[in-house]
């Protein structure tokens, strides 16, 4: 079922990231189509987040002292009311097919190669989450 964002109920994302450009692109990226996002740069912070329980979850593979795969493997270990069912996205520049598997079979639904077109962030928003994202939001 395709939900449409509305604005009484938009999409909610909480995207990861450690490092400050990342976080930046993809909220902006994010924003701009309409989605409500917490951007967080650390998995410790993200955990916290988690129970804001978001419709979607963009998390960095490399990340200092907990990774994107180690991330991911807690979330899924929390029950459903607390995002543990949470759709994900991993994103990273080690594109290796083995990583790439490695992050699928950790419970990430979709991987995205850095660098990327923003259209193909927002195209596995989509996918992941079922929703019809809106045209991108620009100030007259």
């Amino acid at each position: 079922m395709i939900q449409q964002i509305s604005s009484q109920q938009p999409l909610r994302a909480l995207v990861v990231d450690d490092d400050l450009d990342s976080v930046i692109l993809m909220t902006t990226v994010l924003e701009i189509h309409g989605i409500d996002v917490t951007a967080t740069m650390s998995a410790a912070q993200a955990l916290q987040a988690i129970s804001s329980l978001p419709h979607i979850l963009i998390a960095d593979l490399a990340m200092p002292f907990v990774d994107g795969f180690d991330l991911i493997r807690q979330v899924r270990n929390l029950p459903p009311n607390q995002g543990g069912e949470v759709p994900a996205i991993a994103v990273s520049a080690w594109v290796a097919v083995e990583t790439q598997e490695r992050a699928m079979n950790c419970g990430f639904q979709k991987f995205l190669a850095k660098p990327y077109p923003p259209s193909d962030l927002i195209d596995l928003v989509s996918q992941v989450t079922g929703w019809k994202v809106s045209e991108p939001e620009f100030a007259a």
